[in-house]
């Protein structure tokens, strides 16, 4: 092995977030834990289509790059010739950055577009840092008239439902992760493992190790889960 070949790895992923610098990334709901493995300090979203600051863009891939592209063209030469560049491409109307992403279904389900995207902001935020101030902000409401609607609607607080949002996260990686149970207590915004362990028992009906123990027990043996 040359000299230096073995730290190759880490200075392509170094410069990659080089070249991110502050932008916020837009990247598809299927990709984002893994980019947030790759670049845990980054700023990202999922309920974009695409974002553009400056000279920087990204998208979320599929139509996102097409619509990307359109925006681009419609800001520097025309409207005119965005419009050419979309019936070449077969488009016929190019939805804008704030545009909602094709996306998995919401494990909490409901109608209102505004609740959508209340939920979709806590689910982009697991790691607990979200204020229930900013996905109210983001639909346009007051924290109080948010909560009204979460309690009308869905019969809890957006603080209560964050929170389950939070442990049906944790339930996935107990499931499907062998990371430890401190990483993902901490990892999810919780003060300690005890009180995690506590939340998840109280909402699942067993301690996360036993819970991780038969669900990764029964993918290992699909008869069990037969």
């Amino acid at each position: 092995m040359k000299l230096g070949e073995r730290h190759r790895p880490y200075t392509r992923r170094r410069r990659r977030a080089d070249r991110l610098g502050d932008h916020e990334s837009c990247v598809s709901w299927i990709c984002r834990d893994a980019f947030r493995q790759r670049f845990p300090n980054h700023r990202l979203r999922s309920d974009h289509l695409f974002a553009l600051k400056g000279r920087r863009g990204s998208c979320a891939g599929g139509s996102g790059a097409a619509e990307m592209a359109a925006e681009i063209v419609r800001r520097h030469i025309s409207h005119h010739a965005e419009r050419k560049a979309l019936d070449i491409l077969q488009i016929d109307k190019a939805r804008r950055a704030s545009g909602t992403q094709v996306r998995k279904p919401l494990s909490i389900a409901c109608d209102d577009p505004r609740l959508k995207a209340a939920l979709i902001a806590m689910e982009n935020s697991s790691d607990g840092s979200l204020q229930m101030a900013e996905p109210a902000r983001r639909v346009g409401l007051s924290r109080r008239q948010l909560e009204r609607l979460f309690v009308a609607q869905l019969h809890d607080t957006p603080a209560a439902i964050y929170k389950r949002l939070r442990l049906d996260r944790a339930r996935q990686l107990l499931a499907l992760s062998r990371f430890p149970l401190t990483e993902i207590a901490f990892d999810l915004g919780f003060d300690n493992v005890s009180h995690f362990a506590r939340l998840f028992k109280r909402i699942y009906g067993v301690p996360p190790g036993q819970f991780r123990s038969k669900a990764q027990g029964a993918r290992a043996d699909p008869e069990l889960s037969s």
